[in-house]
């Protein structure tokens, strides 16, 4: 029964490019693109209660990352989904990075820390023109047949958000999540229990972090050419 909610959206988006037209298909690609972002957000700020309102500094991060490496503007170019997988690591690393103050740091304190750190990330792609394009932007990958196409991409993105929910929802559900939870409603009592707190929230903010970088390869994908202005504080407060 568990199961049950998920097994209803997913017979739903199934069903959705047979009794829609292209733009529905489209604005479900991008459901589902933000849906890969949220999981693994949903386990930072819903489980570990960590309050990140600066998660679209990843989301930029693995945009641009994907772009660049395909484009061949530093790199020799590199195939799509080797993009997509270095945007993972690239986000991985960098969701380390934000989540090492929450360490010491505090709800709103640390809330400020990744919106600082979402807004260091937007001026350097504004300013490092010869790399992200800077307010020109730069083009976005494409994946290749038969992934290419609007319904293809779609599929694309169905399967991966289906993984990331298995894989989200099997973290929340073990022996991790339950201590993740702890740590989130009584810190001190958990640590008292032997819960390692910064293990494991290094660990959740690098899973959570390479998510966020893959959704972001996705996103530039979908909007085909990316500039600094497509990622904007609505979008990560909205995430």
């Amino acid at each position: 029964m568990r199961a049950l909610p998920y097994l209803l959206v997913l017979a739903a988006a199934l069903a959705l490019p047979y009794v829609s037209n292209d733009y529905w298909t489209l604005i479900a690609s991008r459901a589902a693109i933000y849906w890969v972002l949220v999981s693994g957000l949903n386990l930072v700020v819903g489980f570990a209660g960590q309050l990140a309102i600066g998660w679209v500094a990843l989301l930029t991060l693995g945009a641009y990352t994907a772009s660049v490496l395909v484009a061949g503007t530093v790199t020799p170019a590199v195939p799509p989904y080797l993009a997509l997988v270095a945007a993972g690591c690239v986000g991985a690393v960098f969701g380390v990075v934000i989540g090492l103050p929450a360490l010491r740091l505090r709800t709103f304190y640390f809330a400020m820390t990744t919106l600082g750190f979402a807004t260091i990330v937007t001026q350097v792609a504004l300013a490092w023109q010869s790399v992200t394009g800077g307010g020109i932007g730069v083009s976005g990958p494409v994946l290749p047949a038969p992934f290419q196409t609007g319904r293809g991409f779609y599929w694309f993105c169905l399967g991966l958000a289906a993984l990331c929910t298995w894989m989200t929802a099997n973290v929340a559900h073990s022996r991790f999540g339950r201590a993740l939870v702890a740590l989130r409603d009584a810190e001190v009592a958990a640590e008292a229990c032997g819960i390692a707190k910064g293990r494991l929230l290094v660990t959740i903010f690098l899973f959570s972090g390479a998510l966020a970088a893959i959704a972001g390869g996705l996103f530039a994908t979908l909007q085909s050419y990316i500039t600094p202005d497509a990622f904007t504080f609505d979008l990560s407060v909205g995430s």
